[in-house]
């Protein structure tokens, strides 16, 4: 294992290809996943990687690997191609190199016995939840039952988002938790809870935006319009205290597309909340003078319950409690397309931001990752790129 420019190599521990792997937050901890049916985990100690344990998860190829946040202890989620979501908790007492490392403290196999595609977890202080949707298209969204102890889960939402692919396509599933405790100020102003969880799912072609309302209940607070192509991947930019979400996908046509999620103005116009100058703060939140326009006009009506979200939007349904209400927390937000942008040669694979949500790094099946900056007027430009297959 050698260090070189900033960049590690690390030594082959796996028996055959690497098919995902994760950071941990503090970006000393790597866990890579194998279709050896094993995972790894490596630690950074000083200018170097050192591995901490290699061991059997799964009967099969693991498909994703995900850290969980570290106020709740060292613990790795793991989905496989054998159906089985686990969950691995670190045993200090167990020496390197051992095999016994990492325990496994939950497992649950597939509700339809499809195997899982894709995981991921969400932390909001000491609270953890966990999305996972099959090969076919089946969300679940959980929560443990305690959340000091993650031993045993409950279903928050469970359900089919869209009708299932034939099998002779493509498939392609993927959740993305929105990292930042808070939503943006602009959809808070407008009723969105401030605990609210904000979930993006890939279905194919498409992508829908779902979030929680007071009762903590799933709706659709907006969807990415469909693409004539698979979308593979899709990933949140922090940074949402400018008044927006930031949203970036991939796909197979070979274009990574920027999206902003904003919310319906009080005034009308450019998707930006208009502030009082006498607005006050107080117990750690922000109090606003009331403006004279609606803060959000009734444009569409939800189904009421925890399928709001996969059920989607109905019209005049003529029901009060069915209604689309910013009083109940269910906020519509719009989508606008900021960047579109052709950056390999052939299909993308894997889209992410870097922390301040500033530099886009995508890569695709020309074994290149690049990396994209967004300047102060939002526009998104190519500074560098990295080429594998050169080992440059």
């Amino acid at each position: 294992m050698t260090s070189d420019d900033a960049y590690f190599s690390f030594a082959k521990t796996h028996a055959d290809l690497v098919l995902a792997f994760d950071v941990n937050l503090y970006g000393d901890r790597v866990v890579t996943a194998s279709s050896d049916h094993r995972l790894s985990v490596w630690q950074r100690d000083d200018d170097k990687f050192t591995r901490v344990d290699t061991w059997r998860a799964h009967d099969a190829e693991v498909i994703d690997v995900k850290y969980n946040g570290p106020l709740t202890g060292s613990q790795i989620g793991s989905i496989g191609e054998d159906g089985k979501f686990c969950i691995w908790q670190e045993d200090v007492l167990q020496p390197f190199g051992s095999g016994r490392r990492f325990v496994k403290i939950y497992q649950q196999l597939s509700a339809n016995k499809v195997p899982y595609m894709s995981l991921d977890f969400k932390n909001i202080n000491a609270e953890t939840y966990v999305a996972l949707i099959t090969r076919d298209g089946e969300l679940t969204v959980m929560e443990p039952t305690n959340h000091d102890v993650l031993k045993e889960w409950q279903v928050m939402w469970m359900d089919y988002l869209r009708k299932t692919p034939p099998q002779t396509d493509e498939t392609s599933f993927h959740v993305c938790w929105h990292r930042e405790k808070l939503p943006a100020w602009p959809a808070i102003l407008a009723g969105l809870p401030r605990t609210s969880l904000s979930l993006a799912v890939v279905m194919m072609g498409s992508v829908k935006i779902f979030r929680t309302d007071n009762n903590r209940q799933f709706f659709t607070a907006a969807e990415i319009p469909a693409i004539k192509a698979i979308v593979r991947d899709a990933a949140w930019a922090n940074g949402s205290m400018r008044g927006h979400d930031t949203i970036a996908t991939v796909g197979t046509d070979g274009y990574a597309r920027v999206y902003e999620l904003r919310t319906p103005d009080m005034a009308g116009g450019n998707g930006e909340i208009l502030l009082e100058e006498s607005s006050q703060r107080h117990r750690g939140s922000i109090s606003q003078v009331a403006p004279k326009s609606p803060m959000i006009r009734r444009t569409q009506t939800l189904k009421s319950g925890i399928g709001a979200g996969p059920a989607g939007a109905t019209q005049g349904s003529g029901k009060g409690k069915d209604e689309y209400d910013p009083a109940t927390g269910k906020i519509l937000q719009n989508v606008q397309l900021k960047a579109q942008l052709r950056c390999h040669n052939g299909a993308l694979w894997r889209v992410s931001f870097s922390q301040n949500g500033a530099i886009l790094l995508t890569t695709g099946d020309d074994g290149v990752t690049k990396m994209w900056r967004q300047d102060l007027n939002g526009s998104w430009s190519e500074f560098a790129d990295i080429d594998g297959a050169k080992d440059s």
